[in-house]
């Protein structure tokens, strides 16, 4: 398995065991993150979000 898959199936089970309005949210800020980033070139938007995770991360 890919470190990229682990990593994957951790934040899943993660969300998985949120509260169910905390779920939503996180999975309502999915959906508008996926929506924004199609209207840019994969690679582009792909890099962007790292970033922006990146900053996330090290805020905390």
């Amino acid at each position: 398995m890919k470190e990229e898959e682990a990593s994957l199936m951790i934040l899943q089970h993660a969300i998985d065991q949120l509260e169910a309005d905390q779920k939503q949210q996180v999975m309502n800020c999915v959906s508008a993150l996926r929506e924004v980033m199609q209207q840019f070139n994969p690679d582009d938007a792909g890099l962007a979000l790292m970033l922006v995770a990146a900053e996330v991360a090290a805020q905390e």
